[in-house]
């Protein structure tokens, strides 16, 4: 019998589609040839190419002090980081979820690292996480690691509108076949669909979650709002979804997944956090307890500077003016570019995904080759279950015409 160096539950590990590779190649080939087009990574760029930066956040970065730079950070952060982060993710709803909720706040390494550590801690191995089958590929790689698994149901219906029924029928199984429900939503702005859910769809969700926590089994819902500042409406708007957590039963968890990696473009910082929350203080002393040590048993503790970063600026009303004003010069980036994509691809017969912000619009497609086809046209997409992404984040708006038609070519 052959020797193995890796032990039994990695043998599975190989990346597949590895979206940061292949940006990396279409950068390299940008380099070779003068008509690539690249729309992969999710990074915020200017229409020349550069990333967008805010200079409230690189005002912020170059005032910080040698210890809040060099030092380690505490495992929770602090008192500052946590509240301006949640006063920023619920808005105007934040004093009212105050009253409502118990509540806890842990820095994580990015949104990424908030999902992973929820998957490891509120499954049992070899259980499934229930999400919609079009989603932001990564998440399999933190179920895996986790020793779980995804289920998934159909996001949309056939008038591309979230599919409530498919979402009932899968929820109800799969809590009745392992006694736990653990439920993900990237919404609003779906990765890679580009979807907003409507608040009768998440009534209809909210009452689904509270049926199956009657019949004594443990609810979770993990609540990704990485994208949610680039939603095309008024940042105060976008959170009245939030509205909805008060019609959740006593013992259920939602975890809030918050990216400064999208919010504030520090996707090298590595920063963001798991909220949880619950009318329940038991349930959120165990989120606490469990969050807390593998904060600590898996890295450690999150960038200072990026933590520190963050908290200049919520804590400092002329800051936080300034950035939310920088925010809207984000997103009629995305808007321009969105605008001009829906009408190149209506002209062209080109049908895409429901499209209400965020960093992507994405296409549906039957061609299973479809990234290589369009790679020897030199277009750089992902292709995800079904789809390409298109990144408007970093498409420049003159580019636009031009992927359309090669796009429509392959699709």
């Amino acid at each position: 019998m052959k020797k193995s160096i890796v032990g039994k539950h990695a043998q599975h590990k190989k990346l597949g589609s590895n979206i940061l590779q292949i940006s990396q190649e279409a950068k390299e080939m940008k380099l070779k040839y003068d008509d690539i087009i690249d729309a992969t990574v999710g990074m915020l760029h200017h229409e020349e190419g550069n990333v967008f930066k805010f200079q409230t956040v690189e005002d912020s970065l170059y005032h910080l002090s040698d210890s809040e730079t060099y030092h380690y950070a505490p495992v929770r952060g602090t008192e500052k980081f946590s509240e301006g982060v949640f006063d920023w993710v619920f808005g105007r709803q934040a004093d009212t979820l105050r009253k409502e909720f118990k509540y806890s706040v842990i820095p994580t390494t990015g949104g990424s690292g908030a999902v992973s550590n929820t998957f490891y801690n509120f499954n049992d191995f070899s259980q499934k996480v229930l999400l919609p089958n079009i989603y932001w590929s990564p998440y399999k790689n933190f179920a895996l690691e986790a020793n779980i698994d995804l289920k998934t149901f159909l996001m949309f219906d056939e008038d591309f509108n979230f599919n409530i029924e498919d979402f009932k029928k899968e929820a109800y199984a799969l809590a009745k076949e392992q006694g736990r429900l653990t439920l993900l939503l990237n919404d609003p702005c779906n990765n890679p669909s580009g979807l907003c859910m409507t608040n009768d769809s998440w009534v209809e969700v909210i009452k689904t979650l509270n049926e199956i926590d009657n019949t004594g089994v443990p609810v979770v819902l993990v609540h990704d709002i990485a994208y949610i500042d680039y939603q095309m409406i008024p940042t105060e708007l976008s959170r009245d979804i939030f509205k909805n957590y008060l019609d959740l039963n006593e013992e259920i968890l939602v975890v809030v997944i918050f990216s400064g990696s999208k919010t504030f473009s520090l996707y090298g910082f590595r920063v963001g956090a798991q909220i949880g929350l619950s009318k329940s203080q038991e349930v959120i002393d165990s989120f606490s307890r469990v969050g807390d040590y593998s904060v600590r048993g898996r890295f450690s503790s999150v960038s200072q500077p990026g933590m520190n970063i963050i908290e200049k600026i919520f804590s400092n009303p002329e800051n936080r003016k300034a950035f939310e004003n920088e925010l809207v010069e984000g997103r009629k980036l995305l808007k321009a570019r969105a605008a001009k994509f829906v009408e190149e691809a209506k002209k062209s017969n080109l049908v895409t995904y429901p499209y209400c912000g965020g960093f992507f619009i994405s296409i549906p497609t039957k061609n299973e080759n479809i990234f290589n086809d369009l790679r020897k046209d030199h277009v750089y997409i992902i292709q995800m279950q079904g789809l390409i992404r298109i990144a408007l984040s970093s498409l420049k708006l003159k580019d636009v015409t031009e992927l359309v038609r090669r796009i429509k070519k392959h699709i």
